[in-house]
C-alpha cells in the first residue's frame, strides 16, 4: 500500500505542472493510444483526421487569424454589443427553456454563446470590410447611385379596398374587386375636373380612403423613397409622377387600389453623402448571392497568400471552393 501511495505523490508534480512522459516509437513518431501492445502514432491520427473534417478545421483556424488581423476596436465594440442584444433576444425568448437550448446547439454555458455570437460578428464585420476594400469598384458604386438613389417625396393617396373575406367564392371576390376599381376610376374622373385639386384630394381621402392610418391626414405620407418599405407597386408610381400631378388610373397593390398625388420632392442627395448607403446597399447585394460567404472568404484568404502544402486538404479545399464559384 505504500508503494502504491508512492507512486501517486510521484505522479502529482506532474498533473500539477503539466509535464507528462509522452511515448515515442524508435523513429521519434508521437504516440497517442495503445493497446495490447499495438500504438497508434499522431500521424496515423491526423491523417484520419483531415479526411474526414481537416479542411474544415484548418480554415476555421485560417479565418481566426485573418478575423484577428483585420478586426478594429470600432469593430471588435461593434461585435460586443450585437452578440449581447442577440444573446438578450435569445434568452428573451427561450424562457425556461434556456438550458435546454444551450445543450441543443452544444454550448456549455452563456459564455460559450456569447462568445460564438461575437465571434460570428467578427468574422461577418471583417467580410464587409473586404468586400467595400477590395470588391466593390467605384464605377459599382456610381452605378448604384444613379440607379437606386431618390430625393424624398411627399405625396397623398387614397385606398378603396375591395370588401372580400376567406369565406367567399373566387367568383364573388372578382365581383368585389371589380366594384372597387369602378369606385376608384370615379373619383380619378371626380378629382380630373377639380380647380384645387390638392385641396380636393385630401379632402376625399379623409372621406372615402380606406387607409385608416393616412386618411384623417387627407392621405399624407411624407419623405418616403424607394428604401420606405412601401408595398410593391406603390413607389414605382410615385417615381413617374411630376410634382402636382396623380395617377390617371388605378395603382394596384396586395391592400386594393389607390389613386396617388404627388405633393413635393425634394433633390436628390450627393453621392458624398449617401455613400456609406450606397456600399452597404452592394454590400448587402453581394451576399444575398449562393454561397457568397465561402466565395469571397476564399478571396480573402488568397488576398493573405495563403498556400496549403498538405496535397489531401489542397485537394479537398480547391475541389470544394471550385463548386462554390461555378454555384455563384
Amino acid at each position: 500500500m505504500k508503494k502504491k501511495y508512492l507512486l501517486l505523490l510521484l505522479c502529482l508534480p506532474l498533473l500539477v505542472t503539466g509535464c507528462k512522459y509522452e511515448p515515442k516509437l524508435v523513429d521519434g513518431k508521437e504516440v497517442v493510444v495503445e493497446l495490447n501492445g499495438k500504438q497508434f502514432t499522431a500521424e496515423e491520427f491526423f491523417e484520419e483526421l483531415k479526411d474526414v473534417n481537416g479542411t474544415g478545421v484548418l480554415i476555421n483556424l485560417v479565418n481566426d487569424y485573418i478575423t484577428e488581423q483585420e478586426l478594429t476596436d470600432e469593430m471588435k465594440e461593434e461585435s460586443k454589443k450585437q452578440a449581447k442584444a442577440e444573446y438578450d433576444s435569445y434568452k428573451a425568448y427561450y424562457g425556461n427553456d434556456w438550458n435546454n437550448f444551450l445543450a441543443y446547439y452544444g454550448f456549455k454555458n452563456d459564455d460559450d454563446l456569447i462568445e460564438s455570437l461575437e465571434n460570428n460578428y467578427k468574422q461577418s464585420l471583417v467580410l464587409e470590410k473586404y468586400l467595400e476594400t477590395d470588391v466593390i469598384k467605384e464605377e459599382e458604386i456610381q452605378e448604384e447611385y444613379d440607379k437606386n438613389i431618390y430625393g424624398e417625396s411627399t405625396i397623398r393617396h387614397i385606398l378603396i379596398k375591395p370588401e372580400v373575406n376567406d369565406d367567399m367564392t373566387s367568383t364573388e371576390k372578382e365581383e368585389e374587386k371589380r366594384k372597387a376599381l369602378e369606385e376608384v376610376t370615379e373619383l380619378i374622373k371626380q378629382l380630373q375636373e377639380s380647380k384645387d385639386l390638392e385641396k380636393d384630394f385630401a379632402n376625399l381621402a379623409k372621406e372615402k380612403s380606406d387607409d385608416t392610418g393616412t386618411a384623417s391626414e387627407g392621405g399624407l405620407l411624407e419623405n418616403i423613397t424607394n428604401e420606405s418599405n412601401l408595398v410593391e407597386g406603390f413607389w414605382e408610381a410615385v417615381e413617374k409622377l411630376e410634382v402636382g400631378e396623380m395617377t390617371t388610373e388605378a395603382v394596384e397593390t396586395e391592400f386594393g387600389y389607390h389613386i396617388i398625388y404627388k405633393v413635393s420632392q425634394k433633390e436628390k442627395p450627393a453621392l458624398d453623402e449617401v455613400k456609406d448607403k450606397v456600399i452597404d446597399n452592394l454590400i448587402d447585394e453581394l451576399l444575398s448571392e449562393e454561397n457568397a460567404s465561402m466565395v469571397y472568404w476564399a478571396g480573402l484568404r488568397e488576398k493573405y497568400n495563403m498556400v496549403i502544402y498538405d496535397e489531401v486538404i489542397k485537394d479537398s479545399y480547391d475541389s470544394t471552393m471550385k463548386l462554390y464559384k461555378k454555384d455563384k
